[in-house]
């Protein structure tokens, strides 16, 4: 039959070795995967904390991204309006010198006009008075000879000169 001491020894040796197993070997164990336990859920927690700041980042970094575009368009529409402006500006100077030039070419020609009617004048009053001269085979003094020629001068101020222009 089951002899009453062996099973008792065996029993004791049963409840040492599970008392050996749980000091030695099952705290340490134990010990040893609540630590691993905490480290990966300190990890997990970091990692999670690294998403969050880098979506957070991310959500900074496209919104720098929108503003840095928006300035740049601002700076383009800018640099559009003065190019625009100064092109108008430069449109207009030339507009202005051309119709000075315009001016003052008008000028010269009414001043040769006027020089050449000059001109004109007197030189048809030397000759009528020349003419006038031989026409009447007499000799005229020169009194005589300078008023003819302003009377002739004056008779052609009083011709239109509408003639010439």
């Amino acid at each position: 039959m089951i002899d009453q001491n062996l099973l008792l020894a065996q029993t004791i040796n049963f409840i040492l070795l599970v008392f050996l197993l749980y000091k030695l070997l099952y705290k340490p164990v134990r010990n040893f995967m609540d630590q691993r336990t905490a480290e990966i859920e300190h990890q997990i927690r970091s990692a999670e904390e690294n998403q969050k700041a880098a979506e957070a980042l991310r959500l900074e970094l496209e919104r720098q991204s929108q503003e840095s575009r928006q300035q740049a368009r601002q700076i383009i529409d800018e640099a559009t309006k003065r190019a625009e402006e100064v092109q108008a500006k430069l449109i207009a100077e030339a507009k202005a010198e051309a119709r000075a030039i315009l001016d003052r070419a008008q000028r010269e020609v009414q001043l040769e006009k006027e020089k050449a009617w000059a001109e004109l004048k007197q030189q048809v009053g030397e000759l009528a008075v020349l003419l006038a001269s031989k026409v009447i085979n007499a000799s005229l003094d020169d009194a005589q000879h300078s008023r003819l020629i302003a009377e002739t001068i004056d008779q052609l101020d009083t011709l239109d000169k509408g003639h010439l222009q």
